[in-house]
């Protein structure tokens, strides 16, 4: 069993670097840097992929570019991923601060599903924030292993199969919605998510370099999804559509 895990983070974060380094060489977890994709400033033209009218008609408003670079530095971790020969990817963000048990906890959990092929998964959530709609798998050492069929909205910390980034590469190549965001109704829709509890991985209080403000306009992406009516509207629906195939999976 190989596993890579890649770190994401901005050209000049030095800071933030050192910080998730000191913490990941603590825990003796080897790990590759991730440049990432850096969209502030850009106009949403300059992104190739990114469908503004699908971003528009599934949001009620357009993608900042600080999301769009968010969304490509974790398509651009499973496209390298893909090139390589790895069984599995871990990939952090580095504004994430890990449990002390994260090496011993997250082996357990690559371990069982080494060992278990019949679970047929895509992507691991090790951050999530609560545990909704979800069914246990096994416990591993005090720590749940569940089907995260309702799939966690944090992306700080994921773990790929090959199926699953394969599959990633394919159905997210056109950009309608920030990727964590993707990921929930993705996952939610096919079921092909998993989760941990308690988290391995949590915020470390910082705010995202990549998901900063908006440069001309000064607002974060909480204040611009606040002022807009069609949003509210959009995400409720997305939400209840999401939790409708969440229980689908669960109970049927």
């Amino acid at each position: 069993m190989k596993v890579v895990t890649y770190l994401i983070n901005l050209d000049g974060s030095q800071e933030r670097l050192e910080r998730a380094t000191q913490q990941l060489d603590q825990v003796n977890w080897p790990f590759e840097r991730f440049s990432a994709v850096d969209g502030r400033g850009k106009a949403l033209t300059e992104f190739t992929n990114y469908d503004d009218h699908g971003a528009n008609q599934a949001l009620g408003r357009s993608l900042m570019n600080s999301e769009l670079g968010c969304y490509l530095s974790h398509y651009g971790c499973a496209e390298k991923f893909l090139t390589t020969d790895a069984d599995y990817l871990v990939v952090l963000e580095d504004d994430m601060k890990i449990n002390q048990e994260f090496k011993d906890k997250l082996d357990g959990v690559l371990t069982y599903l080494n060992q278990h092929k019949e679970l047929d998964w895509y992507l691991i959530n090790i951050a999530a924030k609560k545990k909704k709609l979800s069914k246990d798998v096994t416990n591993i050492d005090g720590m749940s292993l569940w089907h995260a069929f309702y799939f966690p909205i944090r992306g700080l910390g994921l773990v790929w199969s090959r199926k699953g980034a394969e599959a990633f590469i394919h159905a997210g190549k056109s950009m309608t919605m920030p990727v964590d965001i993707f990921f929930q109704t993705w996952l939610s829709k096919n079921g092909k998510g998993l989760g941990v509890w308690p988290a391995l991985v949590k915020p470390a209080g910082l705010d995202s370099d990549i998901l900063g403000t908006v440069a001309a306009q000064g607002i974060s992406r909480k204040e611009r999804e606040g002022r807009s009516f069609s949003y509210g509207v959009k995400k409720q629906k997305r939400m209840w559509r999401d939790k409708f195939y969440a229980v689908k999976h669960k109970y049927l």
